[in-house]
């Protein structure tokens, strides 16, 4: 064989340094490369390098082969014709002679490189073979050859020309979707490998493109060879196939789509599959949940493929030695260390953070929050329910942990089935086995958070076993039992917290004192602080005694206590809401102090701390918050301010080690990448929330600081992620009360319709109302929900605060914004559906559509008559949500709406009343849901109010549909209460208008036995002005009931009734007046 030519042996000499072990050695060999390398002769040179076999060891050749590819874009459009099509044909000669698959295999990507740059330099020959035909050739010859190694070389080649074919050969996709098909169904295992994994990065590629239909049907032969890799253990094609199947979960193919169910059972045998590693299990669970989350009703409809899933999860978690109430405590650093070597401790470092337990709920959390609630509620549900029945401890723990998972996501539906579900919550509290307990802690705080407030009315049964609990011998059930308590008291009313609000606080108090577990202090002291809030007043007489336990931990300044430093801190802003100013007062120093240290650490956790404590103290202290604002607010808008990403030099890739020589010379800028750092974007939010409350509640004080703030939230609206988004939504509207506050003296005197006189918005309050307002509308058309829900309730609190002239410059966009969600059209609606056919009817309830839904109320409220005219066009979009099909919280919320409407809109609704509002509210009174009932009760009865003697004549239908609600069930909770309330109302509000159409002997007894009211305090006024008047005018009907009006008047006027002091005196007086 002839001899190098001296540039190939000078190039050789060079690259073979490239290979050795000798740092110093490789990076003399690329400074000298580097001007050899920007000459189009060093091509040709490297070609020779690569070609020889005899004279070349293998590394140096593959190393030639690697640093082409990295220089022969530059140089190929230097090269006439000729000289092109001679390289082309040698490395094409190459790849068939060569035998070392190193070298073959950096042939293959510099092929691949040569092909891309020429797709790119010839438009015209590109969509016929990409500018080479004769290397398309060459792929159909060897996919055909007898030998397996060139059939591997063909999907070698087409695996690194992914971008160029999925680009410049579309009209060869049948003939390639053949050919792909072939290799798939080879004899040869390698040749099956090669294929799927070039098949799988063509699919990946095209995943979102209409041309995946040409390559979808290829789906089940790739799953079908994955399966037998799975089989003989090949994990590498298992985890590539399910890394292509990711990709297309989300293709918006029909076709794709229809493989859905092959996907699923796949990844559903990989994740139970104990052969494989768990982060390839993982990685197939990931694909299950994604699935769950683009093709929801899809998934749902197939049951058997569903509950097979479902199956699979249980098996997981039940056959698991892990903690499956980990999930709360698996992100914090002190639990871990706390419990490391513990029975039932699942160590998940060694897995990258994977346990099989964590995997299996992960995966139900998703299937709980994404699919269709009437799929996925009652198959996890009637499992939980026979495996809490099982005498296998194993089994009632995965149970009872799957009842938590599901809470989140499946609220809805757990709320209405509460009585049902509680029994065996409280059941498995009492476990003998400590698992069993703990992931009952978990199922309790987990149905405490996500099922209010329903779940209020099980108080009496979950304070005394949570209290016995925190004694529990095991100290994960200890710590799991503050967690139920922190979720459970965040809401409850101090009367639900009253009968063990003393021995509750000492014997967390003891707990916190007694213990040296950093997690357990942690959980601790929030339960101290849920419990205080649950208190309000009533927790005064603990605040010396907690503030000491607290104020020493405060003072903790080792950085593995800087989280229960900042839990302490944040204790004390919750005593303060509780307790309120005057009783804090002393504390409010100190806590300050505290704050402000923190902002001195390096800890983004203390830093958020500390923007709690001041929202909450700004909140409770009020104006005497006012001297630290100079200090605050700047610090706080460079915080807001900051950005959250920052360039950081890229990772090499694999090979990475020659990108020196590269096309680049800008060596000093290298590979630089975006990195968003996450912790800033919570420390970011903080600071907005505490930016809100000190202009929402330091009053004049804060309007010197309203341009910078305003300034900072304006461009923080902008932010590209909604958690920041969101947050701003939630402060903007308080940037008005500053003004309002030293303008109008807090309160702005409007009236409801009243936009064609003088505005009583003072210059200053007009200015920033209508910067306020342009930035709020325009956020309703964001993308994300959060943050159109949080602009609606903005609107609405600037709205109702500043009148009808402060909706004017606006009311064009924000009337047709509001009317696009309604309707589904807004951009956060417009959502791809992933090759969903199916419509509207399986959705689940949206919870942001109840704050719009309540801007529609308040447009009533504020804009009177003049939104009559609007009624058409939103009243059909409205009752859309009304329907039996949707969810309970939708028809409520509907409803609801159409009841705000009637209030305020009064005669103006005349043209609807018998075509939408009396049928929906009809409709809603035999509503299976107390909600539905409840709001359809007040509709009718406001409609009355509002349109008089013109539905006299329907009183008698209306008197009958209320009737049943008078049989409610007032024990089953508050909703139950105020149906029974809003029936009593609207009957009240249908006597008032038009007594001689209501048959007085027959409602005043149902109505009388049914007070005083129980829930629903606002219709208070209604119900006791109706029989104030009737006994005014001495209603004979009444008066035949005197004793039972005395009876509700004075339980109505006691002292532990919740009427209001005012409308108790006159109740004291009627009293008076029947004796």
């Amino acid at each position: 064989m002839a001899a190098l030519s001296a540039d190939a042996a000078q190039m050789a000499t060079l690259l073979a340094a490239l290979t050795q072990p000798d740092t110093n050695a490789i990076r003399q060999a690329e400074q000298a490369l580097k001007p050899i390398l920007k000459q189009p002769g060093c091509v040709p040179a490297m070609v020779e390098v690569i070609k020889a076999r005899e004279a070349q060891n293998e590394a140096t050749r593959h190393v030639a082969a690697i640093v082409l590819r990295k220089r022969i874009t530059g140089h190929l459009g230097k090269f006439d014709a000729p000289t092109k099509a001679a390289l082309k044909a040698e490395l094409l000669a190459v790849l068939q002679t060569e035998s070392s698959r190193p070298v073959r295999n950096g042939v293959v990507a510099l092929v691949a490189a040569v092909c891309k740059a020429e797709a790119e330099g010839d438009a015209d020959a590109a969509p016929a073979a990409a500018g080479w035909p004769e290397l398309f050739q060459f792929v159909a010859a060897a996919a055909g050859d007898a030998h397996p190694e060139a059939r591997e070389l063909a999907f070698l080649l087409l695996g690194e020309m992914t971008e160029t074919v999925g680009i410049h050969l579309k009209p060869q996709f049948g003939t390639l979707a053949g050919l792909f098909g072939a290799g798939l169904g080879d004899g040869d295992a390698k040749v099956q490998n090669a294929a799927v994994k070039a098949l799988g990065m063509l699919m990946s590629y095209l995943a979102d493109e209409a041309e995946i239909d040409t390559f979808a049907p290829l789906v089940q032969p790739v799953l079908a060879v994955a399966e037998a890799c799975r089989a003989r253990h090949d994990e590498e094609v298992v985890s590539t196939t399910l890394d292509v199947l990711y990709d297309l979960s989300f293709s918006p193919s029909q076709t794709v789509a229809a493989q859905m169910a092959p996907i699923v059972r796949f990844a559903q045998g990989c994740m139970s599959d104990s052969d494989l590693e768990l982060n390839v299990r993982d990685s197939a669970a990931l694909v299950v949940a994604t699935m769950a989350e683009s093709k929801p009703k899809h998934l749902g409809r197939d049951s058997a493929l569903l509950t097979g899933i479902i199956e699979t999860i249980f098996n997981l978690i039940e056959n698991s030695e892990g903690s499956a109430a980990g999930a709360l405590f698996e992100s914090n650093p002190a639990w871990k260390e706390d419990f490391e070597g513990q029975e039932g401790y699942d160590d998940a470092d060694a897995d990258g953070g994977i346990t099989e337990t964590g995997m299996a709920q992960g995966t139900l959390d998703m299937l709980a929050c994404e699919i269709p609630k009437r799929y996925i509620f009652e198959p996890v549900v009637s499992r939980c329910m026979s495996r809490l029945a099982s005498a296998n401890p194993n089994q009632r723990k995965a149970g009872i942990a799957c009842l938590g998972v599901i809470a989140e996501g499946c609220s809805e539906p757990l709320r209405e089935n509460l009585a049902q579900v509680m029994p065996h919550v409280f059941r498995t509290a009492g476990d003998s086995d400590a698992r069993v307990r703990e992931c009952a802690c978990f199922a309790l705080g987990q149905i405490s958070e996500h099922c209010q407030p329903e779940v209020l009315t099980y108080s009496s049964q979950i304070l005394p076993i949570v209290f016995a609990l925190l004694d529990d011998s095991n100290i994960a059930v200890q710590a799991t039992s503050c967690y139920v308590l922190e979720m459970f008291c965040e809401r409850l009313e101090p009367e639900g917290v009253r009968p063990l609000l003393d021995p509750l606080v000492r014997k967390l108090a003891g707990m916190l004192e007694a213990t040296d577990k950093r997690s357990v202090q942690e959980m601790t002291v929030a339960a101290l602080a849920a419990t205080a809030v649950a208190a309000e007043e009533e927790f005064a007489p603990y605040v010396v005694g907690v503030s000491s336990l607290m104020s020493k931990l405060m003072e903790l300044k080792d950085e593995k206590c800087y989280s229960l430093r900042g839990r302490a801190l944040e204790c004390m802003g919750h005593i303060a809401i509780a307790v309120g100013k005057e009783h804090f007062r002393p504390y409010f120093g100190p806590t300050m102090q505290c704050a402000c240290e923190g902002l001195t650490f390096d800890s983004t956790d203390l830093h958020e701390f500390a923007y709690a404590a001041f929202a909450n103290l700004a909140k409770v202290m009020g104006e005497e918050f006012a001297p630290v604002l100079g200090e605050l607010v700047p610090h706080l808008v460079t915080v807001i301010g900051q950005d959250e990403g920052q360039l950081e030099q890229a990772e090499e890739e694999q090979g990475g080690q020659f990108n020196a020589l590269d096309d680049s010379d800008e060596e000093d800028e290298g590979n630089l990448v975006m990195h968003i750092r996450t912790a800033l974007l919570e420390t970011k939010k903080g600071a907005i929330t505490a930016i809100g409350e000190m202009a929402a509640h330091t009053g004049p004080a804060f309007v010197p600081y309203l341009g910078e703030a305003m300034t900072v939230l304006l461009k923080a609206a902008d932010n590209w992620h909604p958690l920041v988004k969101a947050e701003v939504a939630d402060a903007m509207a308080s940037l008005v009360l500053p003004v309002v506050a030293k303008d109008h003296g807090g309160e702005i005197s409007w009236e409801k319709g009243d936009i064609g006189g003088a505005s009583p918005l003072s210059g200053d309050t007009t200015k920033i109302v209508e910067v306020v307002m342009k930035a709020l509308v325009i956020m309703m058309k964001d993308d994300t929900k959060d943050v159109v829900g949080k602009a609606c309730e903005g609107v609405q609190a600037i709205i109702e605060l500043c009148g009808p002239h402060a909706l004017a410059s606006v009311a064009n966009d924000c009337l047709e914004n509001t009317y696009a969600l309604l309707a589904k059209e807004a951009p956060c609606q417009q959502l791809e559906d992933y090759g969903e056919e199916f419509g509207d009817e399986d959705d689940d309830h949206d919870s942001f559509m109840t704050s719009v839904c309540d801007l529609v109320g308040a447009f009533g409220r504020v804009m009177g008559q003049h939104f009559v005219q609007y009624l058409p066009k939103f009243l059909p979009a409205i009752c859309a949500y009304a329907k039996s099909s949707r969810p309970p919280s939708d028809r409520s919320m509907a409803v609801g709406c159409l009841g705000e409407l009637a209030q305020e809109l009064g005669s103006g609704i005349s043209e609807h009343w018998a075509n939408v509002f009396y049928p929906a509210a009809i409709a809603g009174l035999a509503d299976s849901d107390d909600s539905v009932k409840r709001n359809a009760a007040f509709c009718l009865g406001v409609g009355c109010e509002g349109l008089g003697e013109s539905v006299t004549s329907q009183y008698g239908a209306m008197l009958q549909a209320l009737s049943p609600l008078f049989g409610v069930d007032i024990t089953e909770g508050d909703t139950a209460a105020a149906c029974v309330d809003n029936a009593s109302a609207a009957v009240a509000r249908m006597m008032k208008t038009s007594p001689s159409h209501v048959p007085m002997a027959q409602v005043l007894p149902v109505m009388l036995k049914a007070l005083p009211l129980k829930s629903d305090m606002t219709e208070n006024e209604t119900v006791y002005n109706c029989l104030f008047g009737l006994l005014q005018a001495n209603q004979p009907d009444l008066m035949a009931n005197k004793a039972e009006l005395a009876r509700v008047f004075a339980m109505a006027a006691s002292e532990e009734s919740k009427v209001d002091d005012e409308l108790k005196e006159k109740l004291k007086l009627a009293l008076q007046s029947l004796n």
